[in-house]
């Protein structure tokens, strides 16, 4: 008696998996599945390390000795020589020239293009391989990766049945007189020398400089060893083989 019942309920569970295409083999993929992959639970990673303690500061013991000041007094040049130069302007005077007052220019006519609507069904998504969450016959978690199917659509687009075009137009210079200013006579420099200038200059030196004489006392460093965590744990996917995970 209990091996027909047994036999029943391997029976229903085997028509349970070939109704399901997403349940088959237990490994929930379908029969677009291209790969499958398992959640695994990663454990935390730790490790021993050292490192430095201050046990007892540095400090630094400082000594001043103040500045010794003194008078100097040197002559010192207040204006150095120098050479001069004496300008004389130059004289100008004008004269008539004929010139361009607008030059030559091209203008364009543009004829717009002659368009028509046409219609034409494109490929929006060529449908291609994507990842899908799925569970299989023991509640296990899955991904797998799966071939999608290609999508189109109808568009409606502008066709130029006659391009623009654009027509030239030319238009001549215009000339002017105008008056132009020209040198009469060049301008003219006159090279001249100033002596330098002298005076005394009382300033207040340092003999000898402040000075700060510093002693320092290094601190005093221990090592400390202490339990890090270097990778903490967390889950992963594992790539399964169909029909070989059911158990």
């Amino acid at each position: 008696m209990w091996k027909f019942a047994a036999s029943a309920c391997i029976a229903v569970a085997l028509s349970i998996v070939a109704a399901s295409p997403t349940l088959a083999f237990g490994d929930g993929c379908g029969d677009r599945t291209i790969e499958c992959y398992n959640k695994v639970r990663l454990p935390d990673v730790y490790a021993t390390r050292t490192r430095p303690v201050l046990v007892s500061p540095g400090w630094r013991e400082v000594v001043p000795a103040p500045a010794l000041y003194g008078r100097y007094t040197t002559p010192v040049e207040v204006r150095p020589g120098r050479w001069r130069w004496t300008m004389t302007p130059p004289v100008y005077g004008t004269r008539l020239q004929r010139v361009v007052v607008a030059p030559a220019s091209r203008t364009y006519d543009v004829i717009p293009p002659i368009t028509r609507r046409v219609t034409q069904r494109v490929v929006v998504s060529r449908g291609g391989i994507r990842w899908e969450r799925r569970r299989d016959l023991f509640g296990r978690e899955k991904l797998c990766k799966v071939v999608g199917s290609p999508e189109t659509r109808t568009v409606v687009r502008e066709v130029i049945v006659s391009p623009a075009r654009r027509i030239a137009h030319r238009t001549a210079p215009v000339y002017g007189t105008v008056a132009v200013p020209v040198l009469i006579r060049p301008g003219s420099a006159q090279r001249v020398y100033e002596p330098p200038v002298h005076a005394l200059y009382s300033r207040s030196v340092v003999v000898r400089p402040a000075s700060v004489g510093v002693f320092y006392h290094p601190p005093v460093v221990g090592v400390a060893r202490e339990t890090v965590l270097v990778r903490a744990g967390g889950y992963a996917w594992s790539r399964s083989r169909p029909g070989f995970d059911r158990w």
